[in-house]
């Protein structure tokens, strides 16, 4: 289905150890890209290994994110 009206933000969880790291959510963004629909502003990636607590780094991410949309 195309959507060239909808806009999205990215939050990608993943462990560095591993090769495919952040993989789900860069295929997600890759098919609603190919779908026509826009990115608003840059792919939060958290690795696992690093941050015990993701919404540590999410919730800064999200609230910035929010003022794009205005």
């Amino acid at each position: 289905m195309y959507q060239p009206h909808l806009r999205y933000g990215i939050i990608a969880l993943g462990d560095s150890t591993y090769a495919n790291f952040c993989g789900g959510g860069l295929k997600f963004d890759q098919l609603l890209q190919e779908q026509g629909a826009k990115r608003i502003g840059e792919m939060l990636k958290i690795d696992a290994s690093e941050d015990p607590e993701p919404e540590s780094v999410s919730n800064p991410w999200v609230e910035q994110w929010a003022t794009l949309l205005a």
